[in-house]
């Protein structure tokens, strides 16, 4: 009988306390979600490791022998350059190191369904409890790759034919549309009432630049009511897509 596949969570990593409590309180939830099986958390950035070497030293203390498949699951919310070019990279230099392990890397989790549902379901409760919201604005953090950007903007378009007569625009933190370029845009529709959610997973100083622009936004226009959601971490779809997600990779 084969060993089971020992799970990486890979996130983008950040030296935040925030971002890193939220990350082991996720990483806790989906370890109770999937015991006995081994779930790590490893991070491309905010580490004195690099991304491979923290998962060659998770390998090279767990496996006395090469029959462990692998699964390294992305925490990323679409096919930008982390995801196209860095954990590729990270995967090759795994496969060199341990030529005899079965390697999987998962796509992007931003991209499974679950994740629209997430959405859905923040836009039906805010309804359900009777808010006037004109529009929402889902922002995510974007990418110099056109694939990430293309990837939302079809997410919102399945997202419209399920939430009819409820407008739904994109923002980004590191591409056009600007969160402002894109209040402009609603005010200019007099939509002045807007719900900003966030399309990442974690707070940290992402989050905190996003509630600075709130606050200036708000002071710029005066009329304007603009609310800003919590990010995805704690959303039971989230954990939903994670965990679905681990069991289709584990068994193939």
């Amino acid at each position: 009988m084969s060993s089971p596949p020992l799970v990486f969570l890979v996130c983008h990593g950040s030296r935040d306390p925030e971002y890193q409590q939220a990350a082991a309180e996720l990483l806790a939830r989906v370890r109770q979600q999937l015991a006995p099986q081994v779930v790590e958390l490893v991070q491309l950035e905010g580490k004195s490791l690099g991304l491979a070497e923290q998962i060659h030293r998770y390998l090279a203390a767990r496996l006395p022998r090469c029959d462990n498949p692998v699964v390294l699951v992305s925490l990323f919310m679409g096919r930008g350059a982390h995801v196209e070019e860095d954990l590729p990279a990270v995967l090759e230099e795994l496969r060199a190191r341990w030529p005899c392990l079965k390697l999987l890397l998962t796509p992007p989790i931003g991209q499974h369904p679950a994740l629209l549902d997430l959405v859905a379901a923040r836009v039906a409760a805010a309804q359900q409890l009777g808010e006037l919201i004109h529009a929402w604005i889902l922002f995510g953090h974007g990418s110099r790759l056109p694939e990430f950007a293309a990837q939302l903007q079809a997410e919102i378009q399945a997202l419209k034919q399920h939430l009819l007569g409820i407008p739904i625009h994109l923002a980004f933190a590191a591409q056009p549309p600007t969160l402002e370029t894109t209040v402009v845009h609603c005010l200019r529709l007099s939509q002045y009432r807007l719900r900003v959610l966030p399309f990442f997973l974690f707070p940290g100083s992402l989050l905190r630049s996003l509630q600075d622009q709130v606050q200036r936004l708000r002071r710029q226009w005066p009329l304007l009511q603009l609310e800003l959601e919590p990010p995805l971490w704690r959303d039971p779809q989230l954990l939903q897509a994670i965990v679905e997600t681990v069991r289709t990779a584990c068994s193939r």
